[in-house]
């Protein structure tokens, strides 16, 4: 693993409360991340995971298949208004949504997305085909 790599599923080093302390001199991993929030560019600013308390993960997982996730940063967040708006609108731009609680819960929700056009995924929490041995169990090392 080189200096700008970050494996998927392994907690930063660089995290802290308020964010990365290393924010200008990220791994190329996290230049690329976006979040829901960042992708939708429409969003509310209230729905920003820093002031939600919720990351949203969405991306197309196979053709017609869009898949999300929400992780609760802050307890109880789940079950706020934003909570429940963001899940609105996420079912509704979905085939399915994952609720990750902040003691690690997993929720499944059926969305309401059908989707028949073709998409290039891109691998928030979907496998890579190139994941390595040394590779955490169940995550695999994202595309470059």
């Amino acid at each position: 693993m080189g200096p700008d790599d970050k494996p998927a599923g392994v907690a930063c080093p660089h995290l802290t409360c308020t964010g990365c302390r290393e924010y200008e001199n990220r791994p190329t991993i996290c230049r690329r991340f976006e979040c829901a929030f960042l992708k939708a560019r429409t969003w509310p600013v209230q729905w920003r995971p820093d002031r939600s308390g919720l990351l949203c993960l969405s991306e197309l997982l196979s053709p017609g298949v869009w898949g999300a996730a929400v992780y609760e940063l802050v307890p109880g967040r789940l079950d706020s208004t934003v909570g429940r708006a963001i899940l609105e609108q996420l079912l509704a731009q979905s085939s399915f949504v994952v609720l990750i609680t902040r003691d690690g819960r997993r929720i499944l929700r059926q969305g309401l997305r059908v989707d028949t056009k073709e998409h290039i995924p891109r691998p928030h929490f979907a496998h890579d085909q190139r994941a390595t041995e040394s590779s955490p169990r169940g995550y695999s090392r994202p595309a470059p």
